[in-house]
């Protein structure tokens, strides 16, 4: 593994002498400068923006750093849980290694991931997070929830958790069966709905969302379909498109070829690490990435290491906002 940088996410560092010299000239900017030229930088660039001082931290309050979410950027990778406590190891499209301490990310579980959310489950508890901004949006719980650690759970929303229309979909197997369990939230529901597909053996290994209907793949092009409007749950077969005039769902799964690239850019031992995957925004058809669920071969006392492939994204909200 290549050399990494220490990336501080919410905290500020100590400065030399000489850098808090540098500091005071640069408090002396305008200061109707300073948010546009937090709206133009990256990820890194931002995090290291507002750690400056206050008057720059208040002056980026708004930026997202959407250039790191333009269409056909390959997604980061967050690797958490590795050493049972809150370090994690981010990698950026270009390769580029950091440690970051995100204390949501200990003990967590993540079922989805999109545009720079994150769908984790800690402790019980279901919700949204994003790991830059420490933006945290809590969901209710579904009664009887089968445990994380055990089955495959899969999960997709809709779109952003502070869209009025978001809808949340978890699917999961019960209790190392055939059948699959489907739970649904809108957005300002105070309980989850439960559907059920009985014998279906197949590991999912894909999802996404497309004009009101929920799709989870496996590795057979078999899927499974959940209608938010029918509130129906069905099977169906993918089928290829050969011509770009045909009509489809605008979807496709990433080559075998394009996800060891992705691995390989990692630089990481990935062979016993469950992944959860994402769906990258591209121009024509987005890209689905594959989740990789792992059984715990190591005994059910011993946390395995864990990662999501995700888009940056830099999400603030109102800390009132309720789901």
């Amino acid at each position: 593994m290549g050399s990494m940088d220490s990336l501080p996410v919410g905290h500020s560092q100590r400065s030399s002498t000489r850098d808090q010299v540098t500091t005071r000239e640069w408090n002396d900017l305008p200061s109707e400068l300073l948010p546009s030229i937090a709206d133009r930088l990256g990820i890194i660039e931002l995090l290291r923006f507002r750690g400056v001082c206050k008057d720059w931290n208040f002056a980026s309050s708004t930026a997202s750093a959407e250039i790191e979410a333009l269409p056909n950027r390959d997604p980061w990778f967050l690797l958490y849980g590795e050493n049972n406590n809150s370090q994690c190891t981010l990698v950026t499209e270009s390769g580029k290694q950091y440690i970051i301490t995100i204390p949501e990310m200990d003990g967590a579980t993540c079922l989805a991931s999109s545009q720079g959310w994150l769908l984790l489950y800690r402790e019980g508890l279901i919700f949204f997070f994003c790991p830059f901004s420490r933006a945290r949006i809590d969901l209710p719980v579904p009664t009887k929830f089968p445990p994380m650690g055990i089955s495959d759970h899969v999960a997709v929303f809709s779109t952003p958790p502070t869209s009025q229309d978001c809808v949340v979909c978890i699917i999961c197997r019960t209790n190392k069966t055939d059948d699959l369990e489907l739970y649904v939230i809108h957005r300002g529901a105070t309980s989850w709905t439960k559907h059920k597909l009985s014998s279906f053996p197949n590991k999912i290994e894909c999802a996404a969302y497309h004009n009101g209907v929920f799709y989870y793949f496996d590795n057979t092009d078999l899927m499974v379909c959940f209608s938010i409007k029918d509130r129906s749950i069905s099977l169906g077969k993918v089928r290829y498109v050969k011509s770009p005039n045909e009509r489809c769902i605008p979807l496709k799964f990433i080559s075998n070829v394009e996800k060891e690239d992705m691995k390989k850019r990692l630089d990481l031992e990935l062979g016993d690490v469950s992944t959860c995957g994402t769906t990258v925004s591209c121009l024509k058809a987005d890209k689905m990435v594959p989740y990789e669920n792992r059984a715990n071969a190591k005994g059910a006392g011993t946390r395995r290491p864990k990662g999501v492939w995700f888009q940056p994204r830099f999400h603030q909200i109102d800390k009132m906002l309720s789901w």
